[in-house]
């Protein structure tokens, strides 16, 4: 059995759900779900000050909508086989 604390380990889970995440997102094929994650997976936080340092919140924000754009881009790619 694999350590569960190990970085790859992690990462290998995550890539496992972003999978099945897509999976489903491309089987339901619903217009609001699809419509829901392109609304989230940009972020615009700090752009109103060009000289501001994104702390912590902003950077999970901007993973969040990194990860919601790749489950949208796979979905979409799943679909198109």
């Amino acid at each position: 059995m694999t350590d569960p604390a190990t970085a790859a380990t992690l990462e290998g889970r995550l890539l496992a759900q972003r999978k099945v995440l897509a999976r489903i997102v491309a089987e339901l094929k619903s217009p609001a779900l699809d419509a829901y994650l392109a609304d989230r997976d940009h972020f615009e936080g700090y752009d109103e000050d060009p000289g501001a340092v994104p702390d912590d919140g902003f950077s999970i924000e901007g993973a969040i909508s990194d990860e919601l754009r790749l489950i949208r881009e796979l979905a979409e790619a799943m679909r198109a086989r």
